[in-house]
């Protein structure tokens, strides 16, 4: 078989409800070359294996299916997460070019893939490119979607945008592969698998990015990151930037951009506890004053 210019990377685990508009959506895409998608299932109860074996059963040419076990999950403060999963995914792609799409997303344009291969095939100097997504609440009916980056036009993104900010949804990217080797040993200490992903390829140069949406990335009540805890999702990103400040601190340029951001960081998240305290104290004496009346 014609090697693949792409590799798609499913991460899934306890997402039966979804897997399957995910893995139809990528199976849709339009392209002039072959790519190749690689499912990791790490070992859900709720039937998302059998979906994934189906599927597998299905397209034996496109699909090539990795059974994980639980037991391989890593912990990461306490709590388990898929990076195992994610990283053996992407060691066993063949492509060129890794794009990544968790189970729980779905692509929307079915000219994706090409469009940015189209991209980075003619743009040698970058080393990937994404674009926006819809943000969705698959739980509250009642919410509005809404676009994960707030740029209205395209525009490069470069370590140092990265390090204020992931601004890149998951299921947007399209890198360049084994742009740095093996993981190092910190990215198993980091919660959040994706951003530090990001900057260790922003090493290498900069991201491109389209203003389109051609993707889903679902928020519901098991994603992973931002329908959960607030205070521990703050705790979670000030130690991945003290993880990354000494990680990169042999370069003095990238350690002394993390050091600002996470100085950012701190002050703006200052700010809004500040800004909630008073209107927490503001309502307190209104509502006194509104008792004596």
């Amino acid at each position: 078989m014609e090697a693949p210019l792409i590799s798609v990377c499913v991460i899934t685990y306890q997402q039966v409800n979804y897997i399957r508009n995910c893995l139809d959506a990528i199976l849709m895409q339009r392209t002039s070359f072959p790519f190749e998608i690689i499912i990791g299932e790490d070992e859900s109860k709720d039937g998302t294996r059998e979906v994934c074996l189906e599927y597998a059963e299905k397209y034996p040419e496109k699909i090539s299916l990795f059974l994980r076990s639980r037991k391989d999950v890593i912990y990461v403060n306490g709590s388990p997460n898929g990076r195992y999963n994610f990283i053996e995914c992407i060691k066993s792609a063949k492509g060129k070019y890794i794009a990544i799409c968790e189970g729980d997303d779905f692509w929307t344009d079915p000219n994706k893939l090409q469009k940015q291969a189209d991209f980075l095939e003619t743009h040698s100097e970058y080393v990937g490119c994404f674009h926006n997504t819809e943000e969705r609440y698959e739980d509250d009916h009642d919410r509005a979607s809404f676009l994960y980056c707030n740029f209205p036009t395209s525009r490069n993104v470069s370590f140092s945008d990265l390090s204020f900010s992931n601004l890149i949804p998951t299921c947007s990217i399209l890198y360049k592969s084994k742009l740095f080797g093996e993981f190092p040993e910190w990215y198993f200490k980091i919660t959040m698998g994706d951003w530090p992903l990001h900057l260790l390829n922003a090493q290498f140069g900069v991201f491109w990015y389209f203003p389109k949406v051609m993707a889903v990335h679902r928020l519901h009540s098991k994603s992973i990151w931002m329908l959960q805890d607030a205070n521990l999702n703050i705790k979670n990103t000030l130690d991945a930037y003290d993880t990354m400040i000494n990680a990169f601190s042999n370069n003095k340029k990238y350690s002394e951009l993390l050091i600002q951001a996470k100085t950012s960081f701190i002050k703006h998240h200052e700010l809004i506890y500040t800004k909630s305290n008073i209107k927490h104290r503001v309502k307190r004496l209104m509502v006194r004053l509104i008792e004596k009346l």
